[in-house]
């Protein structure tokens, strides 16, 4: 049996819910709330809310203590335990259906569109310089919706790829390294920590003609050995796993190298960029989206 807890908070308190996950190991993802605006179909805004959710099994983990977790995390931020709804499902039940049914495409910048598979596509697409990414979101965070992805897109339209050797970090759903293989990245690792977001990695890999270009793996940062220097680096992971782990995998990087950054929220950014200088990285440009801090690096 599962359990999927839905968490509704305001946008600046996922990171430290997340948090929260990360401590108990358990499936999490993310959906940044949005209504829509006008007519088309990608015509949409943030709420500033958005729902965290915690997918948890009977038989792998101590479910009442995740409750009582969640609840303690609420009360000790301040926030209503009616923030909490939560969705029971069987073995055999696909618990991500509701999700698909509200994933839309998304267009990111005016070049680059997220969707999934089973969307038509859209008008524009058939521009040459348009980038489109198909996304099965499966039990993986990444959908293109959170602003972190998006401040990572934007970036990585900023460099030239074509030949390059790249190490995404935090992959999720893949979506940072299939735009890098589609603009012609000689190849790449994306490291993940879950193995069922490998797993959903590996099948949109497929979906975008990538596979046998595009190394997948499941690992701890901490533990993770490059077999070679890389030529750039992305990460949209967490302000504590930057700042803990950043001195292990600069190294990773060629001097000169890029290097590009999300997942930092407002309260932890000044802690972040001083890592940054501590370590050799020159922050050549950051960038928010709501609370959320994005950054463009070389290595000094």
């Amino acid at each position: 049996m599962l359990k999927r807890f839905n968490v509704r908070i305001p946008s600046d308190f996922e990171e430290p819910l997340l948090g929260l996950a990360d401590r108990f190991g358990v499936s999490v993802f993310s959906s940044p709330q949005i209504r829509d605006e006008g007519m088309g179909e990608t015509d949409f805004v943030y709420t500033g809310e958005t729902i965290v959710s915690f997918v948890v099994s009977s038989v792998e983990q101590d479910v009442a203590a995740i409750e009582v977790a969640i609840n303690q995390w609420l009360r000790d931020f301040s926030l209503s335990a009616d923030a909490v709804t939560v969705e029971e499902y069987s073995d055999n039940q696909d618990w991500m259906a509701g999700f698909r049914a509200h994933f839309k495409p998304i267009c990111v910048g005016e070049n680059i569109v997220i969707r999934p598979p089973w969307e038509p596509e859209l008008p524009h697409e058939i521009k040459p310089q348009t980038t489109t990414i198909l996304i099965d979101p499966g039990m993986a965070f990444g959908t293109g919706t959170h602003e972190t992805t998006r401040l990572c897109l934007e970036f990585l339209a900023k460099i030239v790829p074509a030949g390059q050797f790249f190490l995404d970090l935090g992959a999720g759903s893949g979506i940072l390294s299939f735009y890098l293989m589609k603009h012609d990245a000689e190849g790449g690792v994306a490291i993940e920590i879950e193995g069922a977001a490998v797993e959903n990695m590996r099948k949109n890999a497929a979906l975008n003609g990538i596979s046998d270009r595009l190394k997948m793996i499941c690992a701890d940062l901490g533990k993770y050995k490059p077999e070679i220097e890389a030529d750039g680096i992305v990460a949209n992971i967490t302000s504590p796993v930057i700042l803990e782990y950043l001195p292990v995998f600069t190294p990773w990087v060629k001097k000169g190298g890029w290097g590009i950054f999300s997942g930092v929220n407002s309260t932890n950014a000044p802690l972040v960029k001083e890592a940054f200088a501590r370590n050799g990285w020159v922050n050549l440009q950051e960038k928010t989206d709501g609370d959320w801090h994005g950054f463009y690096l070389t290595r000094s």
